[in-house]
């Protein structure tokens, strides 16, 4: 397996008592599948070729760009009541993290006095 590259999901039933789906990604055969999970008795799965993913992809994607851009809360979603709440949350979630961004100066004065003999 590549690295970075993660092959399977647990996501919790909202409905709670211990159900579960995990979506895994078969490399093998061009699938996904999302099996439901009581506990841990797998109780149905669903192979998905990879072409129709991309249908699965599409309306995850217009959910997140509703609720996203409706004035009202996801319920139990902690997702704000206004959009741009929403928004913000998104874009926060996704955006790459950066490196520290510090002046030269400081750094070669910092990396200078750590080479200084003890007492100079």
């Amino acid at each position: 397996m590549e690295e970075g590259v993660t092959r399977r999901l647990f996501l919790p039933d909202a409905r709670g008592s211990h159900r579960y789906l995990r979506v895994t990604w078969h490399k093998e055969t061009s699938t996904i599948v999302l099996s439901h999970w009581q506990d841990e008795v797998c109780v149905a799965s669903t192979p998905v070729p990879l072409e129709d993913a991309t249908k699965l992809i599409g309306l995850i994607v217009g959910a997140l760009k509703e609720a996203a851009t409706s004035p009202r809360a996801v319920r139990g979603s902690g997702l704000s009541t206004q959009p741009e709440g929403v928004l913000r949350r998104l874009r926060e979630r996704f955006r790459p993290q950066l490196a520290q961004v510090i002046a030269l100066h400081d750094r070669l004065r910092q990396e200078h006095s750590a080479n200084q003999p003890k007492g100079a």
